[in-house]
């Protein structure tokens, strides 16, 4: 079931499955091609189970365009990439977005923007006071577009994010 019905034409958001883990791994190979940041199927299906509400899907007809795994997480410390969680935090105060990615096909079609929606409405609805990322050097300004600034974090928490990466936040409690 799509999660909302103001898309573009020709895909819907839906709840990631662990069925879509195998083309999730396609197109993060597309996305993040030369880049040294690959997660595993283990990674994402790890992320559904603890998370099965905040991890998303983008498909049309042709297949799966992009995906978003985000979860509830505490403010100011970014998770290692690729490492299985145990549990969710209690009292999470952030809305993390660990990963958004889109095929290269698929790029300039507002399926980046439309899974960062549905995520901002459910983490709002979850009474989240700010949604939290780390940026990749590239995608930052990407990311100040949608409302998201750099803030200030021990350098230490980003490693294996890569030497550009950059921490962001985005508060959501004035958001309607």
């Amino acid at each position: 079931m799509p999660v909302s019905p103001r898309l573009p034409a020709g895909f819907a958001v839906e709840a990631m499955q662990p069925a879509d883990v195998d083309a999730v791994l396609v197109v993060q190979a597309q996305a993040y091609a030369g880049l040294d940041l690959l997660e595993d199927a283990g990674f994402f299906l790890n992320r559904i189970e603890l998370s099965p509400r905040t991890c998303w899907i983008a498909r049309g007809d042709g297949g799966l365009l992009g995906y978003l795994v985000s979860y509830p997480w505490t403010l100011g410390e970014p998770p290692q990439l690729n490492v299985p969680l145990r549990a969710l935090p209690a009292g999470a105060h952030s809305w993390f977005v660990h990963d958004c990615a889109v095929a290269p096909a698929a790029a300039g079609q507002g399926v980046g923007r439309a899974l960062v929606s549905a995520g901002l409405r459910c983490a709002r609805t979850s009474g989240l006071a700010c949604a939290t990322l780390v940026s990749l050097g590239p995608a930052r300004s990407y990311w100040v577009a949608l409302g998201f600034e750099p803030v200030a974090t021990d350098a230490g928490l980003l490693d294996g994010y890569g030497s550009d990466a950059c921490y962001m936040r985005r508060l959501l409690s004035a958001e309607r």
